[in-house]
């Protein structure tokens, strides 16, 4: 009877801890993350993050937020630096949060610049600070305590037109220190500043949407008078609503909005002309914000309070990855998502609403996908094969990771195996160049066969000619 009872009280703690050796890919959260097929339908994955804490003014010991609306994190001092718009206030935190310093204004020796609607913030690797004032309508440069070095001069050009209001809400910098600027309302592109300060020009405009509606009204405007055209109305570029420098030197800019999905995200080279062959597809988007690492993006969209992850490869191609978040109030979810960035593996969302940054930290099934993609775009094409195999252990029907093993191995030459894993992910357009090359392969293996082959056959049919001449000849001698 006693070792009844033992059994019954060993089965029963298995059953209760049982929920605790569920993995946290399968941990309950508010959102469901999916992929897309090969028809383009979302399938529901593992979850790659999970959020883990809601971060608000009263966590931090600062007073709550109000309407903040930029998030930036410098690498190289290990500081968070948080635009708290509402409060006209930036504050600098370090990497768990804790409250360095609070600045409303740039101090200096002769005048001083108080903050009035901050709204976009850029820091050198050396703690200089560039600072977009929407309310002053100026950008400023301070070093890293907070003195004042240079209030930016308005952009002064015959580029610019007559009614141009001067707006900047973000900024970045180069590694040259030339300064580029996002002003509201601009839809030439970004401003483009000499390191002292002198507009240069427009930087990557975006390309005019043209729409059905569009269309039609440009096939009038060629028809009607110069007098009733001009009263239509103009054609203007998609406006900008962030831009994030990357470690290579590009800028990538997303757009304010979208009615086909077009140009949603674009990535300039020093150029400024756009290197991503890639549109948002056919949903109405609002992108607020983007940040890249390894080749790896995170999209935030304000509309949906989607996150999206996605991949830049060496090709400058673009697939989709992975997609979560949505519109909510629960721990995960959000009401205004402006702004996010990355602090090691850890994604950072603020919410201009909630008045709170979100955490969301990556589960093993989202590390394995970094690694994959991170090892790839380095070039260790065999060192990517592992961490996509566990991708496929944790889920089977995860598309991009068949994709990314064909890919591997056809960067390894394997081209069959290549076409295999295409095959899997239903991906025509690489299926049809591993053949290709599988094709050429095969022909270049075979030929010395052919060719000894041909050879072969051309010295037979030679000696056979000739043998037929003797012949030939020794029949007319005998006549």
């Amino acid at each position: 009877m006693k070792k009844l009872k033992t059994v019954a009280i060993l089965l029963l703690a298995v059953v209760l801890l049982v929920p605790l050796t569920v993995h946290a890919e399968d941990s309950e959260v508010p959102y469901q993350t999916y992929t897309y097929d090969r028809w383009g339908n979302p399938t529901p994955t593992p979850n790659a993050y999970l959020p883990t804490r809601s971060i608000g003014g009263a966590q931090i010991g600062c007073g709550n937020f109000n309407a903040a609306q930029d998030l930036f994190y410098s690498e190289a001092r290990h500081e968070i630096y948080v635009v708290d718009s509402g409060n006209a206030r930036v504050l600098v935190l370090d990497e768990s949060f804790a409250l360095l310093r609070e600045l409303t204004g740039f101090s200096g020796a002769d005048e001083a610049f108080e903050f009035s609607n901050p709204q976009g913030i850029f820091v050198q690797d050396d703690g200089r600070m560039f600072l977009c004032d929407m309310g002053r309508q100026q950008v400023a440069e301070a070093d890293a305590e907070g003195n004042l070095i240079r209030i930016l001069p308005t952009p002064e050009s015959s580029l610019l037109p007559d009614n141009f209001n001067y707006l900047p809400t973000k900024v970045v910098v180069d590694a040259n220190d030339r300064i580029y600027i996002l002003s509201r309302g601009v839809y030439q592109g970004l401003i483009y500043l000499e390191p002292d300060g002198t507009f240069i020009k427009f930087f990557g405009a975006n390309e005019v949407e043209m729409t059905f509606g569009r269309r039609i009204q440009k096939l009038w405007k060629s028809i009607l008078s110069d007098k009733a055209a001009a009263s239509m109305q103009s054609f203007n570029p998609i406006e900008y609503s962030n831009i994030f420098m990357s470690d290579e030197g590009y800028i990538f800019a997303t757009a304010a909005g979208s009615e086909n999905g077009a140009r949603v995200l674009t990535q300039l080279n020093p150029l400024g002309i756009n290197v991503l062959s890639w549109t948002g597809g056919s949903e109405t988007l609002l992108y607020s914000d983007v940040t890249e690492r390894d080749g790896i993006l995170m999209l935030l969209d304000t509309n949906g309070g989607y996150l999206i992850q996605t991949t830049v490869q060496y090709d400058r191609g673009i697939s989709m990855q992975i997609t979560f978040g949505g519109i909510g109030d629960q721990l995960g979810l959000f009401r205004k998502p402006v702004s996010l960035m990355e602090v090691g593996d850890n994604l950072y969302v603020l919410d201009a609403e909630k008045n709170t940054i979100t955490e969301f930290v990556l589960t093993d099934f989202g590390r394995e996908i970094h690694s994959a993609i991170k090892y790839y775009n380095q070039g260790l094409y065999t060192e990517s094969i592992e961490p996509w195999e566990q991708v496929i252990h944790h889920n089977t029907n995860y598309l991009p990771a068949y994709t990314g093993l064909g890919k591997a191995y056809y960067q390894l030459y394997y081209y069959e195996t290549a076409m295999y894993y295409f095959k899997l992910a239903g991906d025509r357009q690489n299926y049809s160049l591993a053949f290709k090359e599988h094709s050429l392969t095969v022909m270049r293996e075979a030929f010395p066969y052919i060719a000894t082959a041909i050879i072969v056959l051309v010295i037979g049919g030679l000696i056979l000619a000739r043998i037929l001449k003797k012949r030939k000849k020794a029949r007319h001698g005998k006549k």
